[in-house]
């Protein structure tokens, strides 16, 4: 394992320092209406290459949001969104997409390429960040049961370094010695996990 992915890790697992601000789920649901045009009503995308929310890690959804904001992570139809939102914002949407039950539904799984995408994912650790049942943690996250679709344009994308990582480059890292055989194999295995 190379030094920037156990420092992710290393990192990942730590308790929260500070206290966070806690964002307002009546708030951030509010607040969402604008979201389910794309993301879907409840959270989950019924548009390709773009991800369901539902359950996602609030941590992750704030940082992705200040991605956005700041224009590191570039992105035509999120930038317009997210030029004024505020931190409160922020929080309050992270807050609200994260106590939405995630999508559990599952297509039916080729069982070789599954197989397949398992064998990768063990072999690039992809468990050190976003946990042994890959529904994230903190600031990772949760990709069990995302949309096949957007699961493979994410990893391309990192291994382009068109999305950049944040803080220290492990996605970029993990994603650069994947091919597309091996993308859409854990991409399939993750999108169609069975719930714990």
């Amino acid at each position: 394992m190379s030094l920037r992915m156990l420092l992710l890790a290393v990192i990942v697992s730590l308790p929260a320092v500070r206290a966070e601000a806690a964002g307002d789920v009546a708030a951030g649901q509010e607040k969402a209406v604008v979201c389910a045009a794309c993301h879907g009503a409840n959270g989950i995308s019924a548009m390709p290459g773009i991800p369901s929310l539902a359950g996602q890690q609030d941590q992750f959804l704030q940082w992705q949001l200040v991605f956005f904001r700041s224009g590191r992570r570039p992105n035509p139809a999120m930038a317009p969104l997210v030029a004024e939102i505020s931190d409160e914002d922020i929080r309050d949407l992270g807050a609200y997409y994260n106590t939405l039950p995630q999508d559990r539904a599952i297509g039916t799984p080729n069982a070789e390429l599954a197989a397949k995408g398992k064998t990768i994912a063990a072999q690039h650790r992809c468990a050190n960040c976003h946990m042994d049942n890959y529904r994230g943690n903190r600031a990772a996250a949760g990709i069990a049961n995302q949309r096949e679709d957007y699961l493979v344009k994410s990893l391309t994308d990192y291994r382009s370094t068109s999305r950049p990582s944040t803080g220290v480059a492990a996605m970029n890292e993990a994603a650069a010695g994947l091919n597309d055989d091996e993308i859409t194999a854990v991409s399939h295995y993750l999108a169609t996990l069975e719930s714990p």
